[in-house]
């Protein structure tokens, strides 16, 4: 299974700028998904960091898988997210840092799940860019009515 740009908004809550999944490359629901983020050089996040050598902060990275995981738990519960819910960041466990990541590169997203339950989860991941790894760890999520 694959997912445009529009199939994402419809899955997300997030909306520009902090909408950081452009495209989903594979999803095998409870399994794992695959996910693409194109870094431009227009992105608000680069007028602060850095003016002089843009690098993509990791808490953005964080987000993009993030995001990816939120796909990932969404579509395998086949309920999507209701009005009043959404899939919330828990924890972020041995997260690592490898390499920068500058406009102009394409992040891939992989994330599987270690353990679901009906309302949280506890995924692993990798981010890479071009076959080189950039981040890796594990997050949890949890579903939330507010």
């Amino acid at each position: 299974m694959t997912m445009d740009f529009e199939e994402i908004k419809g899955v997300l809550k997030q909306r520009y700028p902090f909408l950081m999944v452009d495209r989903v490359l594979e999803l095998d629901p409870g399994e794992r998904i695959k996910a693409l983020k194109n870094v431009t050089g227009n992105e608000m996040q680069f007028l602060g960091h850095f003016p002089d050598c843009s690098i993509m902060p990791w808490t953005l990275i964080v987000e993009a898988f993030g995001q990816s995981a939120s796909i990932l738990f969404s579509m395998t519960k086949d309920k999507g997210i209701e009005k009043r819910e959404a899939i919330v960041l828990g924890s972020i466990n041995g997260m690592r840092f490898i390499a920068p990541v500058y406009p102009g590169d394409t992040m891939i997203i992989e994330v599987s799940f270690v353990k679901m339950l009906e309302d949280a989860a506890l995924v692993d991941g990798n981010v890479t860019v071009e076959g080189n790894l950039v981040a890796t760890g594990k997050l949890g999520f949890a579903r939330k009515t507010f």
